[in-house]
């Protein structure tokens, strides 16, 4: 199960490099049309940020994968590598919690917009669920890997060793 896992955390951090290269585009549109064609778009703003949200929540669980959230590193140098084992479990859980409360609370506010249809105040009305719906997809994503992560540290011998994890690739 943790190589499912990890893999479904690669292929969205791959969705979400591809929609930051996206974001790329639309934004450089914009700006060539506004500037050099003295026609600016009306979709290329508003795109921008809903993409931007949509692949930073679903990049989340990749992150946690390969360590690249902030770490205060001060106090765990100092401790043995058993200390490290029990903040990292410690910190695992602290998100677990974490992410289950936005998971559920972002669930509401994308049922509560979708029964009242709930749209942005923009020309272009985009329906609010379409940028809300990211916050309960990453956090549900994020919820996944740190369990693998938890699995992990709770399995790990005192001397840091993990045990030999079977891959899985689910390249297309």
């Amino acid at each position: 199960m943790l190589p499912f896992i990890d893999s479904v955390s690669e292929r969205f951090s791959q969705i979400a490099s591809v929609l930051f290269f996206v974001i790329g585009l639309m934004i450089s549109y914009e700006v060539i049309s506004r500037y050099v064609f003295f026609a600016p778009t009306s979709w290329a703003e508003e795109g921008a940020r809903l993409l931007q949200l949509w692949a930073t929540y679903l990049a989340m669980g990749y992150v946690l994968r390969q360590n690249g959230l902030i770490r205060i590193t001060v106090l765990t140098e100092m401790i043995g590598p058993r200390g490290r084992q029990v903040l990292e479990i410690f910190s695992l859980l602290w998100i677990l919690v974490f992410s289950a409360f936005a998971f559920w609370l972002g669930l509401e506010v994308v049922i509560e917009s979708v029964e009242i249809g709930r749209a942005t105040a923009t020309m272009n009305q985009v329906p609010k669920f379409w940028t809300e719906s990211a916050i309960p997809a990453g956090f549900f994503i994020l919820i996944l890997q740190a369990l693998a992560q938890l699995w992990r540290q709770l399995r790990k011998s005192p001397n840091g060793e993990e045990p030999h994890e079977r891959t899985i690739d689910l390249s297309i």
